[in-house]
């Protein structure tokens, strides 16, 4: 992307992200778990930040299958994965790991190859050490534990208009699911044919009923099934979807919806497994699965993958909401970008935390540009593997929250497409002063994003701050989101110091990245005497 974001990344580089995880079982009427506490610390900053002698690589279009062997041949590399959302992207083998920088060097010099880049390590969104209680405040706060009654995303408002559809599906893109939950089994997605998918050197076939995938499978494990060893995926699945009205532990969002699982971030999971999970999510979908969303409670501070951005491109095309965690490290993502929360993409809606006091939660990012909303992340009692349930915190927990009430929106509107359920979430949110400094201003609210009514949001996205110096000519981009509920809100322009008027655009082409968004986005080139630019936003 530009400059000031590689160098931004570089300085990444040097920041310590320390984050924290914190389970206490709790029981309605199943039993408490073995490991009733458990504390587990992960330092983000240590270790290796990419999987040893691995890149992701992406020939030019049109470039033949016996140049691209040609390519990995010169360099010692094999291929260990491709991947039919983005063509032309393999995920290489080096057979000598010292060879990395050299083969890196290599391919970013192959006229054939679009571009060439580590394949980055991610981890799930540990979460920080608090205290916990449990109850869902976050579906329905009455003011227990000390809470600020009306400090939740209004659900039982939301039920009475529906309470979602089987018909809906959700991909979890997580450490996998507890599909035997007893809160959850009634809700999982089921395969509906056989299917293939190839792993490094063999092919593995799926049977019917099979109820997600596994693209790290390593040690003999069963690359079919996304049984869930770490219990953030459940607790993440449990929020978005667990039986309602069951008489069995808790409710999620949605009391009916097909949650399917893509087990994934378990442990030092890398890029390259996260868009494989896109892959077989797109696959799916193409094959007429209605899959919305998927909910991504993962991501990094030095992970920025131009192979991400394209597979959730590849999403957006196929009309696929990319759910993300904003993350746990106390920073401005506007400054210092944790990805994939933080990537400027049509399709993306980054949440953050807030308490049970319709606070910004200390632990939480935030970025007037580039997180879009908050959302219950404190305490928030879930599901966990062997039909138990406890109380996990974090942005993790905030995410799956709106994955729901997208869930929701399809449900009760099936016509609806993903730019409509993103807008009608983002103007559809209760405005908080704590969360001034996101793109929104709000905390979600699913009756609010159901009937929202007369509601704008508008707002400059790009550039991130005014007075924006460049050299004569050279190109940046300018957005400005603009809508009422789910439609637009007027067409835009944008007054420079210099007098000129720059027209704002939404049809898809340019800079545009999708028509029909509200979100209006041109590539502006500063003349002579516009070094500095002082924007007056005309809607």
């Amino acid at each position: 992307m530009t400059s000031s974001r590689s160098i931004l990344l570089t300085l990444l580089a040097l920041f310590l992200l320390i984050a924290s995880y914190f389970v206490l079982g709790q029981t309605a009427r199943l039993p408490l778990p073995s490991r009733a506490n458990v504390f587990k610390r992960v330092d983000l900053g240590k270790g290796p930040k990419y999987a040893p002698g691995e890149l992701l690589v992406r020939f030019k279009p049109g470039t033949g299958r016996e140049a691209m062997l040609s390519s990995h041949a010169k360099v010692g590399a094999t291929i260990k994965r491709e991947f039919k959302s983005v063509p032309g992207l393999h995920l290489v083998k080096l057979s000598t790991e010292g060879n990395f920088n050299r083969a890196l060097r290599a391919y970013h010099k192959d006229p054939n190859v679009l571009y060439a880049e580590p394949n980055y390590i991610v981890h799930i969104f540990e979460e920080p050490n608090d205290p916990l209680f449990p109850q869902q405040w976050g579906l329905s706060n009455t003011g227990q534990q000390g809470g600020t009654p009306g400090a939740d995303i209004h659900a039982p408002q939301a039920w009475d208009i529906t309470t979602g559809s089987s018909d809906v599906v959700v991909a979890t893109i997580d450490t996998g699911i507890d599909y035997n939950h007893p809160d959850l089994a009634a809700n999982i997605w089921s395969a509906p044919t056989s299917f293939t998918q190839q792993i490094a050197q063999y092919t593995a076939t799926c049977p019917a009923g099979s109820h997600g995938f596994t693209p790290a499978a390593v040690g003999g494990a069963n690359p079919c099934d996304p049984m869930d060893l770490d219990g953030h995926g459940t607790h993440v699945a449990g929020i978005i979807g667990a039986v309602g009205n069951n008489g069995l532990g808790v409710s999620g969002v949605n009391w009916n919806v097909q949650l399917m699982a893509c087990s994934f971030a378990y442990a030092l999971d890398t890029v390259g497994d996260a868009v494989y999970c896109l892959d077989f999510v797109k696959m799916w979908k193409d094959q007429g699965v209605n899959i919305i969303a998927t909910n991504n409670s993962w991501g990094g501070t030095n992970l920025y993958s131009q192979a991400l951005i394209d597979a959730i491109t590849a999403q957006q095309q196929d009309g696929i909401l990319f759910i993300a965690a904003a993350g746990n490290s106390f920073q401005d993502n506007d400054l210092f970008p944790t990805d994939p929360a933080s990537l400027f993409l049509p399709n993306i809606i980054s949440v953050a935390a807030t308490d049970r006091n319709d606070n910004l939660v200390t632990f939480s990012n935030f970025g007037r540009y580039s997180v879009d909303l908050g959302a219950p992340g404190v305490d928030i009692l879930s599901t966990l593997p062997g039909g138990v349930y406890g109380l996990d915190t974090g942005t993790s927990m905030s995410a799956p929250f709106v994955t729901g009430v997208a869930a929701l929106l399809k449900a009760a509107n099936p016509s609806w497409d993903w730019r409509t359920i993103k807008n009608q979430i983002l103007a559809g949110g209760d405005t908080l002063p704590a969360l001034a400094n996101t793109v929104t201003g709000k905390r979600l609210n699913a009756y609010g994003a159901l009937t929202c009514s007369n509601s704008t949001v508008a707002t400059r996205l790009q550039p991130t701050m005014l007075n924006t110096a460049g050299a004569v000519g050279a190109p940046f981009i300018l957005a400005y989101l603009n809508i009422n509920c789910g439609q637009p809100n007027g067409p835009v322009s944008v007054q420079s110091s210099s007098g000129g008027t720059i027209p704002l655009v939404d049809d898809g082409t340019g800079a545009d990245q999708a028509a029909g968004r509200n979100l209006y986005r041109p590539v502006y080139s500063p003349g002579a005497g516009e070094l500095h630019l002082d924007f007056s936003w005309r809607g």
